[in-house]
């Protein structure tokens, strides 16, 4: 007679009777990877520059693609000179749809841009607030319907370079007021997801101490004593060390001094959390953190999210470590699944997780339950951009610092059979 599962269960129990052991946890570990890979919005950039006008210099997918394929470079620096407008109201239809298409270009390349707009490159003859203020506007529509691919905008507009330092425009501005009408001006025409870079801590501070997506670029990094004049105030460097853990920083080094050699730069750039640097400017800074220095900083600029373990303790439990080695904690959430792949079903897990709360040098658990799955069936791990536009670009999804288990074909991490 067939016994009811009940009874089965029943006769388990009796004095006497055997009954099985719950499996042993099954714990995996990954080896590290020393490689220098492309991650979206983070590490060395590639620097362009047009100007605006008859002879604008459009970006090159294929370059683009390539930099990013072969140079680990994710992220494209690009700052549109408008010398043209100083003295004009409106931007033509034909300079915004060429702007426009700079922005298609780096979508088909796989890469974030990190964009700045100033009137010129070797003079303080900038545009007044009022025509500042209409050229923002008419950037609007570019900025917002491009967020997804915008990695940063930085202030600009003021002053040579766009750098808010030299400028006729804005020289009679003591008090800092227009120069926060532009910000704030600035910050209405990008997406609430779009980080706004200032040139210094002071102009955070003074200018939008409460914004979060106020980040800093220090452009002079490592130089004189004090970056040039990034640092001004005795506690802006303990400010920014605190800020910088939610805030972006990325910027160049611009000229050698006792300060720029490795050893205080690998500080400097943990210290401050940055997330992208100017490979190519300053040279005589650069070279003299040696092949390894830049090796080192091309790895670990951002985050640089790392497998540890994976432990199934039970059938549709599973628990996973990864540790961040880079300078700074991702700036961007994004989901986090779980891809159960057996035979041809694929199933998604997802994961609860605030990756920006995942800080350098910490260890992050993941756990995750599910159906028990059928013994062989293939895990993974997926952090795709959150926009629906990239979500199922691979170019776009977070590659973790583990030999043999990136998927780049699906943009995902293999983590190996369930037992």
């Amino acid at each position: 007679m067939r016994l009811s599962r009940w009874a089965v269960a029943a006769a388990l129990l009796l004095p006497g009777a055997a009954v099985a052991a719950p499996p042993a946890p099954v714990t995996r570990t990954y080896a590290a990877s020393a490689a220098s890979f492309a991650n979206p919005g983070r590490g060395f950039f590639t620097y362009t520059e047009t100007h605006v006008g008859p002879g604008y210099v459009p970006l090159d997918a294929a370059a683009l693609t390539a930099a990013r394929v072969h140079e680990a470079h994710s992220l494209v620096y690009r700052i549109f000179y408008l010398e043209g407008y100083q003295a004009v109201d409106t931007i033509g239809a034909a300079d915004l749809a060429r702007i426009s298409a700079d922005f298609a270009t780096a979508r088909r390349a796989g890469v974030k841009l990190v964009v700045r707009f100033a009137y010129s490159a070797d003079s303080d003859l900038d545009a007044p607030e009022a025509r500042v203020l209409r050229h923002i506007a008419q950037l609007k529509p570019i900025l917002t319907g491009n967020a997804d691919i915008l990695a940063a905008v930085q202030a600009g507009f003021v002053g040579r370079w766009g750098e808010w330092y030299y400028t006729q425009g804005f020289a009679a501005d003591t008090t800092w007021a227009a120069r926060g009408r532009v910000l704030r001006a600035l910050l209405a025409a990008t997406s609430a997801t779009t980080p706004v870079q200032v040139r210094t801590p002071q102009i955070k501070r003074r200018l939008a101490p409460a914004v979060a997506r106020v980040g800093v670029h220090d452009d002079c990094f490592l130089a004189g004593t004090d970056d040039y004049g990034t640092f001004t105030a005795a506690d802006d460097r303990a400010w920014l060390a605190a800020q910088s853990r939610t805030a972006l920083v990325g910027g160049e080094t611009c000229d050698p001094s006792e300060r720029s050699g490795w050893a205080n730069a690998s500080a400097e750039l943990a210290a401050y959390h940055w997330t992208y640097l100017n490979p190519s400017f300053h040279a005589g800074v650069l070279d003299s953190w040696g092949a390894a220095g830049r090796a080192e900083a091309s790895r670990r600029l951002g985050y640089r999210l790392r497998l540890l373990s994976l432990t199934q303790p039970a059938p549709g439990t599973v628990t996973i470590k990864i540790t961040n080695d880079g300078y700074a904690a991702p700036l961007q959430n994004r989901p986090v699944h779980l891809i159960l792949t057996t035979g041809t079903t694929r199933r998604t897990v997802t994961v609860p997780a605030d990756l920006r709360t995942w800080q350098p040098g910490t260890t992050i658990t993941l756990t995750a339950r599910f159906p028990a799955p059928r013994a062989g069936t293939q895990l993974a791990l997926s952090l795709p951009d959150p926009a629906p536009r990239l979500a199922a670009n691979p170019a776009y999804a977070i590659r973790l610092a583990n030999t043999g288990t990136w998927d780049a074909a699906r943009g995902w991490n293999t983590l190996g059979a369930l037992g």
